[in-house]
């Protein structure tokens, strides 16, 4: 069976959108996460580093006015001699550059925390362009450092120099050539045990990540596909009206995390903005709630 994605763009309105089908091959992927040499990780750490409130009609189609509490987080794979971070939070600067008039939770010592992460990891992944996912790179004081060993596709560098998240992380040609860039057309595996999955949907670079762990369990970080659970559990989309996505593409991709979670028990699913999912994994151990620094 072909691993490719197929591709289909929204058009104007519901009637002119064709169906995608997300086809994405676990077996390959598991294969691929042995590929190269050296130990398997050891564990995955999250951090949420501020949050957003956002009432439940914008998060899911259907939903209320309840309000939502959606975390900004960044996530660590730990091996025994270095860590690789996936994705890198953000400053406050930029977390306030979101809702200007009305300031929301921030976490200023898990800023900090991530920094110093950041700053030990061997290697960093970018996700994607979108600003909570590569503001702690962008606007760090040490960027040159810290691009050196950040991998970004072709795709994310193109979006951060041609329609950055925001103004003030748009880069510079030459600030895209301090990156680790690379291209490949579905899977890449980006260290061992770590394999990213291109997933161009939520935004045109988006990419989710499978983790192995040396104990067996699995762990797919499937980034902002979903904004919670609830999205894959239900298959029902974001309904923010700010949100530009390729619908019919995260639709799809809903539909293949939701036949995952029903037939894979070994597989752990990670959503990048679901606080009660982050609450309940890092209570069960099955991530844990601090990085390792």
């Amino acid at each position: 069976m072909s691993p490719d994605v197929i591709s289909a763009k929204t058009n104007g309105g519901a009637g002119s959108r064709k169906a995608a089908d997300f086809k994405a091959d676990l077996a390959v992927v598991r294969a691929m996460s042995t590929a190269l040499p050296g130990p398997l990780p050891l564990a995955v750490n999250g951090v949420r580093v501020a949050a957003s409130i956002r009432p439940r009609k914008f998060v899911i189609e259907g939903g209320d006015d309840t309000p939502v509490t959606m975390p900004r987080t960044a996530f660590q794979v730990v091996y025994p001699d270095c860590t690789v971070m996936i994705d890198s939070g953000l400053d406050k600067a930029t977390h306030d550059s979101f809702s200007p008039d009305k300031p929301e939770p921030y976490f200023p010592e898990q800023f900090a925390k991530l920094a110093r992460a950041l700053d030990q990891a061997r290697l960093i992944v970018f996700t994607h362009h979108h600003a909570d996912h590569v503001a702690g790179v962008l606007s760090a004081p040490n960027f040159a450092a810290l691009a050196a060993k950040t991998v970004v596709t072709m795709d994310v560098a193109d979006c951060l120099m041609n329609t950055p998240h925001r103004p003030h992380l748009k880069l510079a040609a030459e600030a895209t050539r301090k990156f680790i860039t690379l291209d490949y057309p579905h899977y890449y595996p980006v260290a061992p045990g770590v394999v990213l999955i291109r997933s161009a949907g939520h935004s045109p670079d988006s990419q989710m990540v499978y983790v192995r762990l040396q104990s067996g369990r699995e762990i797919l970080h499937s980034v902002d596909s979903a904004w919670i659970m609830d999205n894959i559990r239900q298959l029902k989309g974001k309904a923010a009206p700010w949100v530009k996505e390729d619908v019919a593409e995260v639709m799809a991709q809903l539909r293949w995390l939701k036949a995952l979670a029903e037939a894979e028990a070994n597989v752990t699913i990670l959503v990048t903005h679901d606080d009660d999912l982050f609450e309940r994994l890092t209570r069960g151990g099955l991530i844990g709630g601090e990085l390792a620094i």
